[in-house]
């Protein structure tokens, strides 16, 4: 069914109510946008570079877990992911973000050599000193 556009009863809407709308839209989304673009205010980016061998505090934790079953360690990315963050929680420290880029173009074999990747957390500031303490650094 088609709307009959000449129709008198039809609520007419005049330009400047139109801009007046078409303003509080922009503005809500530019709003929107900002609020969700930015990192709060109480937040601070931190980071390690793991070593290799599964000789990390949250590998060596899980193997604990787990009677130093090595092969049993996950393999997936998400898996690994979720025992680093769980480590974190229990000492206390909530991880918001987590990242992990590869800054090394090589590595040597040695179990106290980095991986090769380095993680990158988001905590809350009051977190920082014990994460520094842990080995992270502040970026």
């Amino acid at each position: 069914m088609v709307p009959n556009l000449r129709d008198p009863t039809r609520k007419k809407i005049s330009r400047v109510e139109m801009k007046t709308n078409t303003i509080i839209l922009l503005l809500l989304f530019l709003v929107l946008f900002s609020v969700q673009s930015c990192e709060p205010d109480n937040r601070v980016w931190v980071f390690i570079d793991p070593i290799q061998c599964l000789g990390n505090p949250w590998e060596q934790a899980w193997l604990e877990e787990h009677d130093d079953d090595y092969d049993a360690y996950p393999k997936s990315e998400g898996d690994r992911r979720k025992i680093f963050v769980h480590y974190y929680e229990i000492k206390g420290v909530e991880i918001d973000k987590i990242k992990q880029t590869y800054p090394y173009d090589a590595t040597c074999d040695g179990c106290d050599c980095p991986r090769g990747d380095r993680i990158h957390c988001l905590i809350h500031e009051d977190d920082v000193e014990q994460m520094v303490a842990w080995g992270f650094q502040e970026e």
